[in-house]
């Protein structure tokens, strides 16, 4: 048995999000089917994590075991034969039996990014949100600030999560212009449910005056969602990398 690690990138509108679901169209079973065309086995992959419907990957990694001797060097020409052009493999390598996706990884970057145009260009309709507010930069630059370092996230996670540890870390959360577009850049050891993009609502509704940075603290110490902004829509978030050691 091989375990075998691909890196793919996919553009997230036309699906209900990674993990499989009955009846809805999804990442993984579109890659499952995808993999089992090529070794000809029922094959499970296992991802660095979910991501929710109309958000998209740069970088998405994910793992499975084969018993096929197709060499590696060969599988992504395979795999994406049969996947829509809107999701591609870019790499496969065989790593140690003990390796996974998910609990191996140490960091996960997403980036959002915000159209500032008047009017935003329809070919980027669904990758990009738009920005209808001036921003106080400065106060985002506070509230990115106080977002870093470990916390109690907890109301920055949406209902129907089922993880009972809301602790998570930030190492780094910083935002770049890019012409029309603003470009916020995020890396924690672990995300929970919608907590990109409640975070980035938040710190829109703090930059355009609507929440004082106060709120960011009671939103920490109470763990009570009604402190923060609005969640922001899939359609700005990428998860942008996954880092391994």
């Amino acid at each position: 048995m091989r375990r075998i690690l691909i890196c793919f990138g996919y553009k997230g509108t036309g699906y209900a999000g990674y993990q499989k679901q009955p009846g809805k169209n999804t990442i993984q079973e579109k890659l499952e089917n995808a993999i089992q065309s090529v070794t000809k086995e029922k094959i499970t992959v296992f991802a660095s994590g979910r991501t929710d419907a109309g958000v998209h990957a740069i970088k998405q990694y994910a793992h499975f075991d084969t018993q096929s001797r197709i060499k590696t060097e060969k599988i992504v020409e395979a795999l994406n034969t049969f996947l829509p052009q809107d999701i591609r493999v870019f790499s496969a390598k065989e790593v140690d039996e003990n390796f996974n996706a998910r609990f191996n990884a140490k960091k996960k970057t997403y980036i959002y990014v915000f159209s500032t145009q008047q009017v935003l260009n329809p070919l980027f309709y669904d990758m990009a949100t738009e920005l209808k507010y001036k921003l106080d930069f400065d106060k985002v630059e506070q509230a990115m600030n106080m977002l870093k370092g470990e916390h109690n996230f907890k109301a920055f996670c949406s209902s129907g999560s089922s993880v009972e540890n809301f602790e998570r870390t930030i190492f780094d959360f910083s935002l770049q212009k890019q012409g029309d577009y603003l470009v916020f850049k995020v890396t924690g050891n672990g995300f929970l449910y919608n907590m990109v993009r409640i975070m980035i609502g938040t710190i829109v509704d703090v930059g355009r005056g609507k929440l004082e940075l106060d709120n960011i603290q009671k939103m920490f110490e109470t763990g009570e969602r009604k402190y923060g902004g609005k969640t922001v829509s899939a359609n700005g978030l990428y998860l942008y990398d996954v880092e391994y050691l």
